[in-house]
């Protein structure tokens, strides 16, 4: 089974099997580099197993209280700190780790195994559970490896149609489920039973945080504290630098802290009106950090994205997969830890589509764009927002806002409002009216950090443990994402660039050239690819003949009429048109072995 996640970790592997009980570890070695790092871990004993994948930043912190108790460490590994935390406390001590992680801890003698997942899921956890057994892994691909069936999940292809991602437990895999972040399970192989448990609720630990006297302070000390647990590390590390405010914040942090052999890695794309590798350069070389831009193209792009495909297992749904993947490849040769500028837009209330609903009265004037004719509305992205807010209920409006094509967009194939419900993300709505009842801006934001976030993270992960480098997110801190969602409404205003701690306290550390940019984010001349890259224009046209789209509810949209109109300039098509030719080139990899 670990053979088929040895991208994951290339450096050690290791094994636990007993009566009907077997853990598989394959190791990247970041902390503690030497054969004692090595998992699974047993207590002396050889009571307690546990294999782990992530890190706990605060490790160290822990040693006092486990020595007093009575605990000798063999190595300077998180890891057998973990294990003796979980020994001396169980689950309980979850709440007072502080970093990311993915873990199974065995009991011998009780025969129960913990399943656990981290605050927001930068780790993953699969798993499959029938009569028979229950297996787990790290990707699902390990689970197939062990003799599962790859079937599609025919029940939740109207929500891969239009929000791009499954959501909640499920997967697009009818046999294969996800351990939700901040869940854990209890699992007895003695009785056949299971427990679930929510371990972490950003609801309630927001409502009970203390008061924050004086935000700006608070999140600048906090934010370097964050960057500089994700600087503990036995390799070296690196920084993905875009050259938005973001990733240069987190440069920023590590070079004003006095972080010496810093790197910086960023994607280039040429003549292209929204590349910002030369912001990254300039900036870069500002603070003495190494710079190094990669441009992925043609043949070598178009293989870059297959393999993607085959690390994710799950479709793409950003599509800047396979340049990370290529960037996090160039980045390996010279480091093992890369850290990410991913997760601010979500906690701080970053992205441009944010704005209408943040004031009142912008909102209730935008009501009339709807019923503009067309002729009126030239913007793309007043076009739109146009479709976003012609969908009326503003519930919905929240849980699409990441989307890139709406409700107006299906209506002309038969679909309603009622093809596309999902209880997962209603539940997550709920939840955001509970803790922000008046404020449709915040209800929006806490609904990503449980939905959008998430396939984020999917995302960084799979890229970089794809190229066996280790992905670091600052900005989803635990004490940092608790404390911003505990605060008042006036630090989420999204005037200019939003994001008002961010751009209040470092932002205005950084240079003029950063600070006045316009947001841009990473963006991809797709169209351009696909109508003249003879590298892409081969998958794009099997896009018709693509099984998949013989299956409901895909077979209700005239796919070969939507692609003329694309090719015949129409670009209002353009987002469907991305996510058909990638839902093609991921059915065909998986499926047809193409």
């Amino acid at each position: 089974m670990g053979q088929s996640i040895a991208h994951r970790g290339p450096d050690a592997s290791g094994f636990f099997i007993k009566d009907n009980v077997g853990l598989v570890h394959r190791r990247l070695s970041i902390l503690d580099l030497s054969l004692s790092g090595n998992q699974p871990f047993y207590s002396s004993d050889g009571n307690y197993i546990l294999i782990f994948n992530g890190e706990i930043f605060n490790f160290k912190e822990f040693y006092p209280e486990l020595k007093a108790k009575g605990y000798s460490f063999s190595s300077s590994s998180d890891t057998e700190v973990l294990l003796f935390l979980l020994m001396e406390y169980g689950m309980k001590v979850l709440s007072r780790l502080n970093g990311f992680f993915a873990f199974a801890f065995y009991d011998l003698s009780k025969k129960e195994v913990f399943l656990a997942r981290d605050r927001f899921g930068v780790k993953p956890l699969f798993y499959l559970e029938n009569d028979q057994e229950f297996i787990f892994g790290s990707e699902p691909k390990v689970i197939f490896q062990a003799g599962a069936n790859k079937n599609i999940n025919a029940e939740v292809l109207s929500e891969l149609l239009f929000y791009r991602y499954v959501s909640g437990e499920s997967t697009v895999f009818q046999s294969v489920k996800r351990i939700l972040p901040g869940h854990y399970f209890s699992i007895s192989t003695a009785t056949n039973s299971k427990k679930v448990v929510r371990w972490f609720n950003l609801k309630n630990e927001a409502l009970n945080h203390a008061p924050i006297n004086d935000p700006l302070n608070w999140f600048q000390t906090t934010f370097d504290q964050s960057v500089a647990y994700r600087m503990i590390a036995d390799v070296r590390v690196g920084t993905m630098l875009s050259g938005g405010l973001d990733s240069s914040s987190v440069l920023y942090s590590q070079s004003s802290q006095g972080y010496k052999d810093l790197s910086a890695w960023n994607v280039s794309i040429s003549n292209y009106q929204f590349d910002e590798s030369s912001l990254a350069k300039r900036f870069a070389e500002s603070r003495d950090v190494l710079f190094n831009t990669f441009e992925f193209k043609g043949n070598e792009l178009m293989s870059l994205i297959r393999q993607a495909i085959i690390n994710n297992d799950e479709p793409l749904m950003h599509l800047q997969d396979g340049h990370l993947l290529g960037l996090s490849r160039k980045a390996k040769e010279e480091v093992s830890v890369l850290l990410s500028g991913e997760g601010a837009d979500e906690i701080m209330g970053g992205y441009v589509r944010y704005k209408v609903h943040d004031k009142r009265l912008r909102y209730q004037l935008l009501q009339v764009l709807p019923f503009l004719p067309n002729s009126f509305v030239k913007a793309d992205r007043w076009k739109k927002m146009k479709r976003y807010l012609s969908q009326g209920n503003e519930n919905l409006q929240i849980m699409t806002n990441s989307n890139e094509h709406f409700l107006a967009d299906f209506s002309q194939f038969g679909f309603s409002e009622s093809d596309f419900r999902v209880s997962y993300k209603e539940k997550i709505l709920q939840e955001s009216k509970e803790i922000y009842p008046n404020n449709p801006l915040r209800q929006l934001l806490y609904f990503e950090q449980h939905t959008h976030l998430y396939t984020l993270n999917d995302r960084n992960d799979r890229t970089t443990m794809g190229a066996s480098i280790e992905c670091r997110d600052p900005f989803l801190d635990p004490n940092l994402v608790i404390g911003i969602a505990s605060l008042g409404d006036d630090w989420f205003d999204t005037s200019g660039k939003g994001k008002k701690l961010l751009f209040e306290s470092i932002g205005q550390k950084l240079p003029d050239y950063l600070r006045n940019h316009p947001k841009i984010g990473f963006s991809i001349p797709w169209d351009r690819y696909l109508l003249s890259r003879e590298d892409f224009r081969e998958s794009y046209e099997e896009i018709p003949r693509c099984k998949l789209f013989q299956m409901d509810p895909f077979d209700k949209i005239d796919i070969r009429k939507m692609m003329n109109r694309f090719e015949g300039g129409d670009k209002s098509f353009l987002p469907m048109i991305k996510q058909f030719f990638f839902l093609s080139l991921w059915f065909n990899i998986q499926f047809e072995g193409a």
